[in-house]
């Protein structure tokens, strides 16, 4: 039985990149056992975090390194999202892992899937907990909640527009983190609210919202980036997908998951019933179980509020998956 208590330790680290770059990231979950890489939403480790407890007793370790701008990386604004891929796949022969998984949520989406891509059958699988679907399309953000929607128009069209809201937004945020956290909590469903009830797990919002907000420039970047074409050869990721999202998640709909299920050879999608982003949680545990080809023990962790799906057929995803490539 996997368990959702939330206790973590940061242990954060720094690699010197080829041309003296520094590429900071964080170790989470076992000390030993297959790595999993976690690429979250723009400056945020929270997903990681959240994640340490049932990868502890899974016994995989997490990776969840910080893009540039963020955390201790160096910014590196004329980086592509593939430029940054490979930073990441640098990161991960330095730490002496030849295969290793991937889970995404958010705008991590596009590195996972570069990483994928350029990693080929070294990716054991790719996992996404509210994924996104490529925003360059002209009605890509026509059913995400209204704040995301306009953050995405503004990056299009006016980023120094945006690069002020943001710079507003991280003053008071820092003022009063726990005060912004709270206001965010607000809009979340019950489900979601009840999970943030657990201190340990507020304490993960709270401190993530924070880091995020203290680099609004950082932030304006990699959102200009989402909104441009992401050049991904889905043609190139062998690693077997799957996709779990909330029903009520307004930030990356089922129906991104659902697009982004088709490009991925319709790659199953799991939709949990009351949830936005932090009720999530039991599902965590059949993630990581997919990202790093472990075998299942027969019991879905995310019970009866989920239902599964699949964007196209079965088969396709069948043809691609394999349990015992390791």
């Amino acid at each position: 039985m996997i368990t959702h208590a939330a206790g973590f330790a940061d242990r954060t680290h720094d690699f010197v990149l080829a041309g003296g770059r520094t590429l900071g990231y964080g170790l989470y979950g076992a000390d030993d056992g297959p790595l999993v890489v976690v690429l979250d939403g723009p400056g945020s480790r929270g997903l990681a975090r959240a994640m340490a407890s049932p990868a502890t007793q899974l016994g995989i370790k997490l990776l969840a390194p910080d893009r540039p701008g963020f955390g201790s990386s160096s910014p590196a604004p004329n980086h592509s999202i593939a430029a940054i891929s490979g930073d990441l796949l640098a990161l991960v022969d330095h730490l002496g892992f030849r295969r290793f998984g991937l889970v995404a949520q958010s705008g991590g989406t596009p590195y996972a899937l570069a990483v994928a891509a350029a990693g080929g059958d070294r990716v054991t699988g790719l996992a996404f907990i509210g994924g996104m679907a490529p925003l360059d399309a002209p009605h890509a953000l026509q059913d995400v909640a209204r704040p995301m929607r306009i953050a995405g128009l503004l990056a299009r069209r006016a980023p120094w527009l945006l690069r002020l809201l943001l710079n507003a937004l991280s003053r008071q945020t820092a003022k009063d983190p726990e005060g912004a956290a709270r206001k965010y909590a607000k809009r979340m469903p019950p489900d979601d609210r009840r999970v943030l009830a657990d201190p340990a797990l507020w304490a993960i919002h709270a401190r993530s919202s924070a880091e995020i907000a203290s680099r609004p420039a950082a932030v304006v970047r990699e959102m200009r980036m989402l909104v441009r074409p992401w050049s991904i050869d889905y043609g190139r990721i062998s690693a077997p997908a799957a996709l779990w999202v909330g029903e009520l998640d307004r930030s990356h709909p089922p129906s991104m998951s659902r697009r982004l299920a088709k490009l991925l050879g319709g790659a199953p999608v799991t939709v949990v019933a009351g949830a936005w982003t932090f009720a999530m949680l039991p599902c965590y545990p059949d993630a990581l179980r997919h990202a790093a080809a472990l075998p299942e023990d027969g019991k879905p962790s995310g019970g009866q509020a989920s239902r599964a799906e699949s964007s196209t057929s079965n088969e396709a995803v069948g043809s691609r998956a394999d349990p015992t490539r390791r």
